[in-house]
């Protein structure tokens, strides 16, 4: 009898295991996938960690992760490597037979995303030229990049936080403008201020793939060779749209780097005094972005055949301490930007970053830095992504107007 009992109970027991289980498993692991997905945009997460590069960007280091062959998604300035699902097939278009069309939220592998915006897109994105020079011995090599971390046929907008707030950046792109409109009509009452805070950050002349230790960025006080030049480019480019724009040519960091945003908040709050109509202040920089073996990155894409700096949208808000109630205001402005940006030249924008420093941005509404290129990137590739730049700025701010 008790073998009888022992043997029925066995038998329930595969019965349960193999009619309920099973299934039961199958559907709590298909869901889990599923919500994966929907959150995170990958299933299956394998880090594959490489090189390590320290990045200069404001006063913070930032780790990065490189690789070569797989897609990549960027969060919080952290380059991972994920097992990208397949795309779809998705039946070509009839007007477009040779087009492979994907969906937008299909994820695409970097050299797709090259080739859909080759053949679909009105503007042509390529892989920036690589250098073609042997790298003598004891040299460095100066690497483009592509680092706007976008991985879809429409570009996202997308954000690495560095502070301790919960933020989601879609929920600012549906925000209302937040810059108030002025009359374009008079010219002598100034929008726009351009400053530097950095002012003495430096490119690479052209056609520079290497460079010799030690590994530091450039820097000269001429501001004919530096970032000034960048910033009169954008002041060019906003006056061809008719928008009242003041450039300050102060150098304010040469006597100390360290004091060189109270200086720049100085030179701001003069010209905010004496013009009350400004409404943006750009404070325009150049990133650094160098690898601890000494290899530089620049973060660089081929627009219309024209090897072009990506920017970067740098937000300030008051998580260090310093006072900025309005710093919402000014992420929603960096949003609509970026959003500009994504929809006139995919992959020149790369992902805004939020700092817990203020940055000065509390002066204005439309208080935002912009870092075009980095050390290694040429003055040819950052004045192509100034204009670029200055055209969806000035566009921006006259459809809000």
């Amino acid at each position: 009898m008790i073998k009888k009992s022992a043997f029925f109970l066995c038998v329930c027991i595969i019965f349960f295991a193999a009619v309920i289980l099973t299934p039961l498993s199958a559907i709590i692991s298909s869901g889990l996938s599923r919500q994966l997905k929907s959150d995170f945009g990958f299933e299956t997460v394998n880090p594959d960690f490489g090189m390590r590069i320290l990045s200069l960007s404001g006063f913070a280091g930032l780790n990065e992760y490189l690789h070569t062959e797989q897609p990549d998604r960027t969060i919080d300035n952290i380059i991972y490597i994920y097992e990208q699902p397949e795309h779809e097939n998705i039946p070509e278009a009839d007007v477009l037979e040779s087009v492979r069309i994907y969906s937008d939220d299909s994820i695409m592998s970097i050299q797709e995303l090259y080739e859909y915006y080759a053949d679909y897109g009105a503007v042509k994105i390529e892989e920036a030229t690589p250098g073609s020079l042997e790298v003598p011995a004891g040299e460095y090599k100066i690497t483009p990049r592509n680092f706007s971390g976008q991985t879809t046929a429409k570009p996202r907008l997308l954000m690495n936080n560095q502070t301790g707030y919960n933020v989601n950046i879609n929920d600012f792109i549906i925000k209302d403008y937040p810059v108030s409109k002025f009359d374009i009509d008079k010219q002598d009452e100034p929008v726009v201020l351009i400053v530097h805070t950095h002012s003495t950050e430096s490119y690479v002349k052209e056609g520079t793939f290497y460079y010799s230790p030690p590994f530091t960025a450039e820097r000269t006080s001429d501001i004919s060779n530096n970032v000034v030049l960048i910033g009169a480019a954008l002041t060019d480019k906003l006056r061809e749209y008719n928008i009242p724009v003041i450039h300050s040519l102060k150098i304010h960091d040469a006597v100390s780097f360290v004091d060189s945003y109270l200086r720049t908040l100085e030179t701001i709050t003069e010209y905010i005094n004496k013009y009350p109509s400004i409404k943006y202040v750009i404070d325009v920089h150049r990133d650094s972005i160098i690898a601890e073996t000494g290899e530089k990155f620049k973060p660089t894409v081929k627009i219309d055949g024209t090897d072009t700096a990506q920017v970067m949208i740098v937000t300030g808000t008051d998580a260090g301490g310093a006072s900025h109630p309005s710093w919402r205001d000014n992420l929603t402005f960096s949003a609509h930007f970026q959003q500009q940006m994504n929809n006139k030249y995919p992959m020149l924008a790369r992902p805004i970053y939020l700092r817990a420093a203020r940055f000065n941005h509390h002066m204005t509404k439309g208080s935002i830095i912009i870092e075009i290129g980095s050390c290694g990137s040429t003055f040819n590739e950052a004045l192509r992504a100034a204009e670029l730049t200055g055209e969806c700025l000035a566009e921006l701010i006259l459809d809000n107007n």
